[in-house]
């Protein structure tokens, strides 16, 4: 937002305070969002915040108002538990709690790239984006399986990436902005999914061939997937059906998921992956023709 200041004896960092909470609740989550279109004075600068008593803050702060700090736009009491992620967008505001990460999102209106008070933010969705995973998890686990969302700010199509249980084969690609089912991606050779990342990557110029967005999964094996959603985007918007349910897994598909896990009353809160020898036969034979993405690469990691 400005430039950062130094101490000129040791260049050390000063800090200052930017925001104070008028409810002095904790702050869990951060978005900024710099507006694409900029002025003599500079740009628009909006903050979106999710607090520990799970509401959600927008703050905005414009080139005229440089000095005063950034002033409170609107604020959403929507969440009962504490928000773990927030994003704020072009055209859209989602925020995410700790309760079984459920999502709320919202439709922006704007004028000349600021925020329009008239009409304002529009309720568009609500719904859980299921993960049974610990409590706790590792941060390696976290920093591989991040549900996003995933896409630039100013896309339409943001996405997210449902994981179920931390040892399945399977992820389910849902829109952000209505948590539909874009579709699902099954490893092709029946290992689980350990990690993986949405990547957008430009289109040659030459060409005029349009951005993709490519999904990479790792696996238990060591073996490296690419997935093109680009076409699973394309063949969404034409209105193919994927899966029973159009927001995220049904009923039936959670109960095959669970089929393969060992739930009991142990201390641990992540089931644990006990498949019976009947479902280990059947797992590389399920029926994927409906709502499955073809990988595009396939790589094998070896420890040499």
């Amino acid at each position: 937002m400005q430039k950062f200041p130094l101490r000129m004896k040791d260049n050390d960092l000063l800090i200052s305070e930017l925001f104070h909470d008028v409810n002095q609740h904790a702050i869990t989550a951060l978005s900024v969002y710099v507006s694409p279109t900029t002025s003599i004075s500079g740009n628009k600068v909006e903050l979106a915040y999710g607090t520990e008593h799970g509401t959600v803050n927008i703050i905005i702060q414009h080139p005229e108002t440089v000095g005063r700090g950034p002033q409170l736009f609107q604020t959403f009491s929507v969440h009962r538990c504490p928000v773990k992620c927030v994003h704020l967008s072009d055209k859209h505001l989602l925020s995410v709690c700790t309760e079984y990460n459920h999502v709320r999102t919202w439709s922006l209106t704007r004028f000349r790239g600021m925020i329009s008070t008239q009409p304002g933010p529009i309720p568009k969705s609500s719904f859980k984006l299921l993960s049974l995973e610990d409590e706790d998890p590792l941060n390696s686990y976290r920093a591989g399986n991040h549900f996003g969302p995933y896409g630039d700010a100013n896309d339409e199509q943001q996405i997210l990436v449902q994981k179920v249980v931390p040892e399945t084969d399977s992820v389910y690609i849902r829109l952000a902005a209505t948590g539909h089912t874009v579709c699902v991606i099954r490893s092709c050779d029946g290992s689980d999914i350990t990690s993986f990342f949405v990547h957008d990557c430009e289109g040659s110029s030459r060409l005029g061939s349009p951005p993709r967005r490519y999904l990479f999964t790792g696996h238990s094996n060591g073996s490296l997937q690419v997935w093109d959603l680009t076409t699973a985007l394309d063949l969404y918007c034409k209105g193919e059906k994927v899966g029973e349910a159009p927001g995220g897994p049904s009923a039936n598909e959670l109960l095959s998921v669970l089929g393969f896990c060992d739930l009991s009353n142990s201390r641990h809160t992540t089931p644990s992956v006990s498949p019976s020898p009947s479902l280990l036969r059947n797992m590389l034979q399920r029926n994927t023709s409906q709502g499955r993405c073809n990988p595009t690469y396939h790589f094998n990691v070896s420890n040499s």
